[in-house]
């Protein structure tokens, strides 16, 4: 049983639509198990209201209905802009900015006070997000746990294709170093991230890493896969799955040269795409013209309900990232999934995905090196005793070391050290 009673969770999706929403809610949803009441708060992404999100993005139909009931310790809430706010949102950005801060740290406190939790927990330091979790931490007298699960300015600033030196780029780590410096607490997806912080000036006595998890009875190899295979006609070749962000930092660009290797040199076998991305249809259109678009299925955006039946039909799964800031500092969920699963994973010596696996229980090749990539993918195809020899060595290490259930006591726990020296101060 948990010493602490309640708290609010701030978060951008709800249910969970990205991996770092994804994360915090796992943890949250296993402390609600444990007797703490959750109230979720969904703080409307920055990302759609500055029309980064495509006009027919399905997950906008959320807000059409109240939040789901997903446990009876949880609750949650939405955070949305009028009529009156999109349009300023259009055509006046930074009073937009300001006026949604103000107004959702309003809505926030009454939430906050009538839930009367302990400590408030934010997914990301992100703009809207972070600010307005401050503000509210700041104006109730509550302590801030801000989660730190990738370098936010360094995708913010890949999927603009500024520099890290561009004004707003400097803007946006000042904000991000900003917000994880005023919080009591920092707990970061990998130790890259730790050290990351503390160059950066935020105190190493704040930082505490958690690492990403899975839930490994979800994702297991005894999951029924028939589903996918029969859909996709799968049977009787080796499905190499690569999930995810179809962009180019996360290595989609490579699977065409894996493409045309495995064409050459192992024909049973086929990729098999699960996600989307502009760069995904620059691919496929590639492969088509060199008659290779029978090497490669692409199955399109999956709800998360079926991810478990994707990663269990697979036989091989891709982690590749290539050698920049941002690959460095990402953990991403997808890695736990696949090992979760039993898949021989093939992944990128980058660091946060070294610092969950080895060569003892996965492939592992430089980033960039697309020759190497391609050959450990196909000496895996040609070897079925080692795939399934990697597969059970990844799902003891995440059955040990990444099940939500073990990491939430260590998430609940710092949430205990910074909450009840204020409640006892109450």
């Amino acid at each position: 049983m948990a010493r602490i009673k309640s708290m609010t969770v701030m978060v951008e999706h709800f249910p969970p639509f990205l991996g770092s929403d994804r994360s915090v809610f796992e943890l949250a949803k296993r402390a609600a198990e444990r007797g703490v009441k959750v109230s979720f708060i969904a703080v409307q992404p920055l990302r759609y209201l500055i029309g980064k999100r495509p006009d027919d993005w399905l997950y906008k139909k959320n807000w059409e209905h109240p939040p789901p009931k997903v446990h009876p310790n949880i609750c949650a809430y939405y955070l949305l802009v009028d009529s009156h706010l999109k349009w300023l949102w259009r055509w006046l950005r930074p009073y937009a900015f300001v006026l949604t801060s103000i107004l959702f740290t309003i809505y926030s406190l009454r939430a906050i006070i009538d839930h009367h939790s302990q400590v408030i927990v934010t997914a990301h330091a992100s703009p809207l997000l972070g600010i307005v979790s401050f503000l509210a931490a700041k104006m109730t007298l509550r302590p801030l746990v801000m989660m730190c699960p990738d370098w936010m300015t360094a995708y913010a600033a890949t999927l603009a294709k500024k520099s890290m030196s561009s004004l707003g780029t400097v803007l946006l780590q000042f904000m991000e170093y900003f917000l994880y410096r005023l919080s009591n607490r920092v707990l970061v997806v990998t130790d890259y991230l730790r050290k990351l912080l503390v160059q950066m000036g935020v105190p190493s006595r704040k930082i505490v890493v958690v690492p990403n998890g899975v839930d490994e009875k979800k994702f297991s190899p005894w999951v029924d896969s028939s589903p996918v295979i029969e859909k996709y006609r799968l049977s009787e070749r080796v499905v190499i799955l690569f999930t995810g962000h179809l962009e180019e930092w996360a290595g989609v660009s490579t699977l065409y040269d894996l493409a045309v290797r495995l064409e050459r040199d192992y024909p049973e076998s086929v990729i098999l795409l699960v996600g989307t991305g502009e760069p995904s249809t620059v691919l496929l259109e590639r492969l088509i013209k060199s008659n290779l678009g029978h090497m490669l299925v692409h199955a399109g955006l999956q709800p998360y309900e079926m991810m478990p039946v994707f990663n269990a039909a697979a036989d091989i799964a891709l982690c590749i990232f290539p050698n920049t800031p941002l690959s460095h500092a990402a953990s991403p969920l997808k890695l736990f999934e696949y090992l979760a699963a039993g898949a021989a994973v093939v992944a990128t010596r980058v660091a946060g995905t070294m610092e969950v696996v080895d060569d003892s229980v996965s492939v592992m090749v430089r980033p960039g090196d697309t020759e190497g990539l391609c050959d450990a993918v196909i000496a895996l195809c040609k070897d079925p005793e080692r795939r399934m020899d990697l597969g059970r060595k990844g799902r003891v290490l995440v059955e040990r070391d990444y099940s939500w259930d073990v990491l939430s006591e260590r998430f609940v726990r710092e949430c205990e050290k910074v909450a009840l020296p204020y409640t006892n101060r109450e």
